[in-house]
């Protein structure tokens, strides 16, 4: 859905969805030396574009120095050559692994129909005004799609389903929300005699954020909570254990996962 041209003030949102208003598209600053480093995020789909009526311009000057201008040579060389490059589709998208994942809810949806294609649901206790974070698909379809958000008066914003926002910050604190347990990775070796050997489809992880609410699943007989406490130390699959963005806990060793992919835990 695009957003141009609506009045946000006015949109009444009835399908669990967010409006979260964001700082920006990518997080493109880091703290580095005492100052903010910049960093550039559009190296796989920036190719600069030529303008037409400066080509023209450099051609008719090439013909007036009947094509002996060495500059002039080596400038229309450069356009020629820009005009046909391609995108290198096998580069890594900087700017998409940089799309932000967190922002400020605005609007929450008055209602919801059903579980909305989700396989979970869960009562969701964030309120306006909370610095949320989220599944950043929402925002990397803005940047290459430009659908699901605006930009209102410099502003941006995005509508995002509240189901994808998995926790909250308030002051220092972090709240959990719609289930999700947030933890800190532990070492995952196991030992043989004096031999460590790295279990890499398993993380072992101490839980730091315990949910305040768990979800429900539209099939209870295959999905199932298991309840934890702070500091219990619990076994997920590598493909669960989704790493936290360092901007919420200003740490790369936290990660995010819902209860009902606890395989074991530790006493």
């Amino acid at each position: 859905m695009n957003l141009n041209g609506l009045d946000l003030d006015k949109l009444r949102l009835v399908n669990g969805e967010c409006i979260i208003e964001l700082h920006s598209l990518t997080e493109d600053e880091v703290n580095f030396n005492g100052g903010k480093l910049k960093i550039v995020n559009k190296v796989k789909n920036y190719i600069s574009e030529v303008d037409d009526n400066e080509m023209v311009a450099i051609v008719k000057a090439l013909k007036k120095s009947q094509y002996k201008d060495k500059a002039l040579l080596e400038e229309y060389s450069r356009m020629a050559n820009e005009a046909h490059r391609q995108v290198e589709e096998d580069k890594e998208n900087i700017q998409d692994k940089q799309a932000v994942r967190r922002g400020k809810i605005v609007k929450i949806a008055e209602a919801e129909l059903n579980y909305g294609g989700w396989d979970y649901d869960c009562e969701f206790d964030a309120v306006i005004g909370d610095e949320v974070w989220f599944d950043a698909t929402f925002t990397r379809e803005f940047i290459t799609e430009g659908e699901g958000g605006c930009i209102v008066d410099g502003k941006t914003y995005l509508m995002i389903s509240k189901r994808s926002i998995y926790a909250a910050k308030r002051g220092d604190e972090i709240i959990s929300l719609n289930g999700y347990i947030i933890g800190k990775v532990l070492g995952n070796e196991r030992t043989y005699g004096s031999v460590y050997i790295p279990d890499n489809d398993i993380q072992r992880v101490e839980v730091v954020v315990v949910p305040n609410k768990y979800p429900n699943y539209t099939t209870p007989d295959v999905w199932s909570n298991t309840e934890v406490k702070k500091g219990d130390v619990v076994c997920v699959r590598n493909i669960y254990a989704t790493k936290l963005d360092p901007t919420l806990a200003k740490t790369t060793d936290y990660v995010r996962f819902q209860p009902r992919v606890i395989m074991a835990y530790e006493r």
